[in-house]
C-alpha cells in the first residue's frame, strides 16, 4: 500500500540547515510546502555570508524570509499552508506558540547533544571543552522551553580527543543520515516521543569572544580541551605587547616542567609555554593582519619577537 506523500514546512538559516534542507527535499515521499528564513545577511559567529542560505538556493519552493516573526500578516501566511510537520535547523529566533502548534505533528528539531546534557546555545563547543567522551544528536518536538520537548530519537558518537570541526562533521552526518526516516516514523508510523529528565538537565552557554584566550595557568587538559571546543569561533589567543596572536596548532607535553605562562623555548619545531603540569608546544600561530605560520617559520623570521624565560599574559 502506497503511503501518502508528507507535506513538509522548513524553517532554517545557514549552511547547516541547508544540508538538512537538501536531505529532505530529495526524498520523493516529501513535499515541502514552503521554507521559512531569515533574510540574507552579514554572517557571524564564524558563519559564512550565508552563501549557502536558503535564500540563494535555485530551489522551486516558496520562501519567507521575515525580518520579524511578529511582521502582520505574517501568521496568516504561513498557516495557510497545510502541513503534517514543521522541520526546524538552525533557525536562529525562537519560534513563537503559533507557530510551534499549526503543524498536525508540531516541530522537529534536532540538537546536537544528548539531551536533557547540554541544552543551549552552544552544546558542540562545551561538550568538548568539559571533556566528554561521548555526544550525539537528538530529534525532539519542540515547545516553547528551550530545547526541553519530548525526545523522539537519540543516537551517540564518540568525541573523545576530536576538535569542534571533527565533531561537529560527524554529528550533521549522522543527522542527515536519520533525519528522513524520523519524519516518516512519526507522520507513518506514530513514532511517540519520550519526556526529558528535567533534573539531569545542564546548560551550554553562549560562547564569548574572550574565552579563546589560552589560560597558561590551567592545565595540560583543560588547555587541550578548550583549544580544541574553541578551533572555530572564537579561535584561540594569547596576547602579546597588546596584539592578539591567534594559535592554530598545538600540542603537550607533560615531562617538561616549569613555571606556569613563560616561555620554555623558540625552536623550528615549536614554541614552548609552560602551564601548570607541564608544557603546551605552539606548532602554528598568526599575527594580526599576516597569514598562518609555522614553528619553523616563526622561529627563521621573527623568533626575536619571543624570548625563553618571558612570560606571556
Amino acid at each position: 500500500m502506497t503511503k501518502k506523500q508528507i507535506n513538509i514546512g522548513f524553517a532554517g538559516t545557514p549552511e547547516l540547515a541547508f544540508k538538512h534542507f537538501q536531505t529532505i527535499i530529495n526524498d520523493s515521499d516529501f513535499n515541502v510546502k514552503f521554507v521559512l528564513t531569515q533574510p540574507v545577511s552579514k554572517s557571524g559567529r564564524g558563519l559564512k555570508n550565508y552563501e549557502y542560505s536558503l535564500q540563494k538556493s535555485d530551489i522551486n519552493v516558496p520562501i519567507i524570509s521575515p525580518h520579524s516573526l511578529s511582521d502582520v500578516g505574517l501568521e496568516d501566511k504561513i498557516c495557510s499552508y497545510e502541513i503534517d510537520i514543521l522541520v526546524v535547523v538552525a533557525y536562529g529566533k525562537i519560534l513563537p506558540s503559533w507557530i510551534l502548534d499549526f503543524a498536525k505533528f508540531g516541530c522537529l528539531n534536532v540538537h546536537f547533544s544528548l539531551l536533557p546534557l547540554y541544552r543551549g546555545a552552544s552544546p558542540i563547543q562545551r561538550s568538548i571543552e568539559n571533556g566528554e567522551r561521548e555526544s550525539g544528536i537528538t530529534f525532539m518536538k519542540l515547545e516553547e522551553k528551550m530545547d526541553a520537548g519530548p525526545i523522539y530519537l537519540q543516537k551517540k558518537i564518540i568525541i573523545k580527543d576530536l576538535d569542534f570541526f571533527e565533531v561537529e562533521e560527524k554529528l550533521i552526518k549522522l543527522s542527515l543520515e536519520n533525519l528522513n526516516g524520523v519524519i516518516k516514523n512519526i507522520v507513518w508510523d506514530s513514532l511517540q516521543a519520550y519526556e526529558q529528565n528535567d533534573s539531569l538537565a545542564s546548560y551550554a552557554e553562549k560562547i564569548s569572544k574572550n574565552e579563546g584566550e589560552i589560560n597558561w595557568r590551567g592545565d595540560l587538559t583543560s588547555i587541550q580541551n578548550r583549544f580544541n571546543a574553541f578551533k572555530k569561533w572564537p579561535q584561540n589567543f594569547f596576547m602579546l605587547n597588546g596584539k592578539k596572536i591567534k594559535v592554530l596548532d598545538i600540542e603537550t607535553d607533560p615531562l617538561n616542567i616549569g613555571n606556569s605562562g613563560f616561555v620554555s623555548h623558540v625552536t623550528q619545531d615549536s614554541i614552548g609555554v609552560y602551564c601548570n603540569n607541564g608544557c603546551i608546544l605552539i606548532k602554528e600561530l598568526q599575527f594580526p593582519g599576516k597569514k598562518i605560520i609555522n614553528a619553523r617559520d616563526f622561529f627563521n623570521s621573527k623568533r626575536d619577537i619571543i624570548s625563553v624565560g618571558e612570560e606571556l599574559s
